[in-house]
């Protein structure tokens, strides 16, 4: 029976304190695989816990990998891969079951101190329904060999130009005059010179730094993040100082621009597809690719959450090499990019852990931006550089000038230390999962209820359909008339082998729906 000692939780809720304690476990072979797991209620009984703790922290297990569920057998712990060895950092410290499991974590999995929490949407201060702030959308779909799609390519599933997102849509935009006319009266000449450097603003910085830490148990120091206008910016960052004669590793299907950004600045790609629980690593290792762009908390578009096994193997292929990474011409070795684009709307549960947060050995490029969460007009995004790459890009690349305005980056750092940024994405996350939750019932109470599945539900800001053929016109057509903005999984960068035979797979987002326009048949 696993025994832990829950008073030594500290701030950390029950579940997510014994879900760490038993990840921890498991990653460290303290708990093998395969190997079956107590029952919620015998575990609940042993530790002094409610059954919704264990629950809840079996749940969260699964949703990472760590675990599987048997229907009538009960839980197991899932087989992870050795930790690899290589780089000045690497290295493995053991740990002792029902000890002091929050000490000696493996270099692969190590657990942050900080609990990993979320905003509550509790705090979220819903003051305006969103009905009153969002337009009418408009429809921009067209055909793609007879199947409605968003775009020609099946491309990005985000609001048609037509149409105003949710960020859009909800930002609070006289708070955000008052914070730029208080940056305009109080930041000095200094502040603002600070802030067209290469990396940006210290200020706005260490407010991603101290957001990282709260909200993605990530301690990275403020030196090493780079803000810059919007994630192209950061790509182009990234290829001059890794160098452009590497082979940069996509997923298919993936982001359809991904291939093209890279080939207008001369880095050559390789298509690597997914498996079950994210990027083939043996595909991987085959491609003769040395970096990796992945989207781990939520692929796009198939929505697929990267297991701990497939984590494990990732990570130790970034490391092969790593013990000489780095010459006196520049980074060498294998990297990995994570691409964490919407990982502030998980609708359940405590949020997926970035690979950057269990990277010792300095492989993981970290990248987020503030446009899905604070509208197209905020092209702010920003990276998280391992500590030797980030000396790299001062040395190599300092003495660019910041491409981001300097009131904006100030400004954003007061609306971030201020709360006002949480309480938006809480007012935005409980919008977005309004609309997702009130189209699944209308589709469920309707005629289509037998031809349609979701699958992917509150994980971010899309999702995924199953349809059946020979309906998926009707259903298309009756989503789209209504806002809701689909790509087709069929065709193009797309296309996935995911969708089963007599079905139709589509991404879906639902950001600009308006559920009184949702006419069902």
């Amino acid at each position: 029976m696993l025994s832990y000692d829950m008073g030594k939780r500290g701030n950390a809720s029950r579940y997510d304190y014994l879900y760490r304690c038993i990840r921890h476990d498991i990653a460290h072979g303290n708990i093998l695989p395969d190997e079956k797991l107590p029952s919620k209620r015998s575990l609940a009984r042993n530790l002094g816990v409610s059954v919704i703790t264990v629950e809840a922290a079996y749940a969260q297990l699964i949703a990472e990998g760590y675990v599987r569920a048997e229907e009538r057998r009960g839980y197991f712990a899932c087989e992870l891969s050795p930790v690899a060895r290589g780089g000045k950092r690497d290295g493995q410290r053991g740990g002792q079951r029902g000890g002091d499991h929050l000490r000696g974590i493996a270099a692969s999995d190590s657990i942050s101190e900080n609990a990993i929490r979320r905003p509550s949407p509790a705090s979220a201060g819903l003051t305006q329904s969103p009905e009153q702030r969002l337009a009418s959308p408009g429809t921009s779909a067209r055909m793609v060999e007879g199947v409605p799609a968003f775009a020609s390519e099946g491309g990005p599933v985000t609001p048609a130009p037509s149409s105003e997102s949710a960020a859009t849509a909800l930002f609070p935009y006289q708070t955000w005059a008052r914070v730029m006319r208080r940056t305009l009266a109080e930041e000095s000449s200094a502040t603002l010179a600070q802030a067209a450097l290469g990396a940006g603003s210290p200020r706005l910085r260490r407010a991603i730094a101290a957001y990282l830490r709260e909200y993605r148990g990530m301690d990275v120091p403020a030196e090493r993040i780079v803000v810059a206008a919007g994630s192209q910016t950061l790509y182009q960052l990234i290829i001059q100082l890794l160098g452009r004669d590497r082979t940069f590793a996509i997923e298919s299907p993936g982001y359809p621009l991904l291939e093209r950004m890279y080939d207008a600045q001369g880095a050559r790609c390789a298509s690597v597809p997914l498996a079950a629980g994210g990027i083939d690593v043996a595909a991987l290792s085959e491609s003769g690719a040395n970096v990796a762009h992945v989207m781990p908390t939520h692929q796009f578009p198939t929505g697929v959450v990267m297991s701990a096994a497939h984590r494990r193997d990732l990570l130790n292929w970034s490391r092969m090499d790593a013990a000489r990474a780095f010459s006196s011409d520049g980074p060498r070795g294998r990297f990995i990019i994570e691409d964490d684009y919407d990982a502030e709307f998980r609708m359940s549960g405590r949020p997926i852990a970035p690979l950057a947060s269990v990277d010792v050995a300095g492989r993981v490029i970290y990248l987020n931006s503030f446009t899905k969460s604070l509208g197209a007009a905020f092209r702010i995004a920003y990276m998280a550089l391992p500590e030797d790459l980030a000396a790299q890009f001062e040395l190599k690349l300092g003495f660019y000038s910041n491409t981001v305005s300097p009131l904006e980056q100030l400004a954003l750092a007061r609306f971030i230390e201020q709360g006002h940024y949480e309480r938006h994405v809480n007012r935005l996350r409980t919008h977005v999962k309004r609309l997702q939750d009130g189209l699944v019932g209308r589709v469920r109470e309707s005629s289509l209820a037998q031809e349609v599945a979701f699958e992917g539900l509150d994980r971010g800001l899309y999702f995924s359909m199953r349809v059946r053929k020979g309906t998926q016109d009707r259903a298309v057509g009756a989503l789209q008339a209504a806002g809701v903005q689909l790509a087709f999984l069929g065709r193009g960068p797309l296309a996935w082998s995911g969708a089963q035979a007599g079905e139709s797979v589509f991404a879906l987002n639902c950001e600009s729906l308006n559920i009184e326009e949702l006419v069902l048949p």
